[in-house]
């Protein structure tokens, strides 16, 4: 809620997670392209990395081909 700090997540918010963002391609990615904020995008539900990971991502190289709609993982990272 307002005004309290959590770290970490707890049962209920383990199930809201569909009511989180995370990052997800917003655009077609090639083996080798540049991670910018043009081509990720912080959308629902959160089943991928968290939008606090968006300063690391940017600069990265995908090393697959990367389809839109995909959530980001580190997986898919060079």
């Amino acid at each position: 809620g307002l005004g309290r700090v959590c770290y970490g997540a707890t049962e209920s918010e383990k199930k809201s997670l569909q009511f989180r963002r995370s990052l997800y391609i917003a655009e077609e990615m090639k083996a080798g392209d540049v991670l910018t904020t043009k081509n990720l995008r912080a959308i629902r539900p959160g089943h991928g990395l968290a939008p606090k990971f968006l300063p690391i991502l940017l600069g990265r190289r995908v090393k697959c081909d990367v389809k839109i709609g995909t959530r980001v993982s580190w997986d898919i990272l060079l």
